[in-house]
């Protein structure tokens, strides 16, 4: 038996946009703290926190999608 090709394809485009959110909530929180950063003139406080805030959202989001992805396959 051969398995279907959209499956491979399927897997790689919810790897890819698994990956994609976690890029972009990380860059996002680090573009808002440098904005305030600049703005506040609080170099590097709140770059750091709001890329802390954006590596967490970003796995938050991984963990979030993951688990459902596996449970439609099943």
């Amino acid at each position: 038996m051969t398995q279907k090709p959209s499956g491979i394809g399927e897997a790689f485009g919810q790897a890819g946009s698994v990956g994609l959110v976690l890029a972009a909530c990380i860059f996002i929180g680090l573009a808002i703290g440098v904005w305030l950063d600049r703005w506040l003139h609080t170099k590097p406080w709140l770059m750091l926190i709001f890329l802390m805030l954006g590596i967490v959202a970003g796995f938050y989001n991984v963990i979030k999608v993951l688990p459902s992805k596996n449970r439609k396959s099943e």
